[in-house]
């Protein structure tokens, strides 16, 4: 270790376990910043960065502006007791803490706090949530596996907790989920160019035996074609190619529609079904401007000819 000894981290350490000696105060955190040799340091199971970023290329803009600049925005991290390798864990902050790493003797400047894994989980959202170089799918990552930790009990708290909709919390860790399958997760490079929007929909079609069938099959091609050529198309055209090898069966299950009331040569009440036997009763919008005791009829109509049969 350069700059910092052991005996000064260990000293930190029971600082910030005690309370006692120099801290800072940010609302309800406490904290110590002092500079730490990056050798010591590893990042957080939990942080939402994918280790893509952490090349010297991915840091190029950091490495340079510290070496020129300093370091000006210190990283947040938590004292390590049990581990003989490290003395913190990166709670946010991985790519400044890995560009002082190739910096010869650079030391990282660093925010400690002991904090729990919840208020770090909401602290990291809090600090990318305005970046623009972190993917939208690294996001969706992150919250999925912070779901699975169990320390929120539902999507609701955790959507309150970062400051979104439970509605898009749902469907970002929705869209995480394909990578849960391996023949998915070896089709990509990484997590940066995923778009959450095609990920969830080839969640949806996932869902469905006969298409997850069909998407595991053009997958399988996919990894083969990228064996064969070295060339691993961007993530956008494979997720459209597996999308569009389950939508073509899907248009194939083309729905049967039984027509229950027309009304100037226009179907006003019809009745569609599906291969899977699910029956939706349409209504076209202009009903409204009808004969309402015509529009029930055809409605009894349908539930008593294709739902009670």
């Amino acid at each position: 270790m350069s700059n910092v000894s052991k005996q000064d981290i260990s000293k930190s350490k029971r600082q910030m376990q005690s309370k006692e000696g120099s801290t800072l105060k940010e609302g309800d955190l406490s904290y110590q910043v002092i500079l730490i040799d990056p050798k010591r340091c590893k990042p957080w199971s939990y942080h939402n960065r994918d280790t893509a970023w952490l090349t010297e290329k991915g840091c190029q803009d950091l490495i340079i502006s510290i070496k020129r600049y300093g370091q000006h925005q210190p990283i947040l991290v938590r004292p390590l007791l049990d581990d003989p390798q490290h003395d913190f864990e990166i709670i946010y902050g991985v790519r400044r803490w890995f560009a002082c790493s190739v910096i010869a003797n650079q030391k990282v400047l660093a925010r400690v706090s002991n904090i729990d894994d919840k208020t770090a989980m909401i602290l990291m959202h809090s600090e990318n949530a305005d970046s623009k170089d972190i993917s939208e799918f690294e996001r969706a990552v992150s919250f999925s596996k912070q779901m699975k930790s169990g320390l929120f009990k539902n999507q609701t708290e955790l959507a309150k907790a970062m400051g979104l909709t439970q509605g898009t919390i749902s469907k970002m860790i929705k869209a995480a989920e394909i990578f849960e399958y391996l023949w998915i997760r070896i089709l990509f490079r990484d997590k940066l160019d995923i778009p959450v929007k095609l990920a969830y929909t080839l969640y949806t079609l996932l869902n469905n035996q006969e298409t997850f069938d069909l998407i595991k099959l053009e997958a399988e091609m996919c990894h083969k074609a990228q064996e064969k050529t070295h060339i691993i198309s961007p993530a956008r055209d494979t997720l459209k190619q597996l999308i569009k090898a389950a939508k073509l069966k899907t248009d194939e299950m083309a729905q049967t529609e039984k027509v229950l009331l027309m009304v100037d040569n226009k179907p006003l009440v019809s009745c569609q079904i599906d291969k899977f036997g699910k029956i939706a009763i349409i209504i076209e919008k202009n009903a409204k401007n009808m004969d309402r005791a015509a529009i029930e009829r055809a409605c009894i109509k349908a539930i008593t000819d294709y739902v009670f049969v």
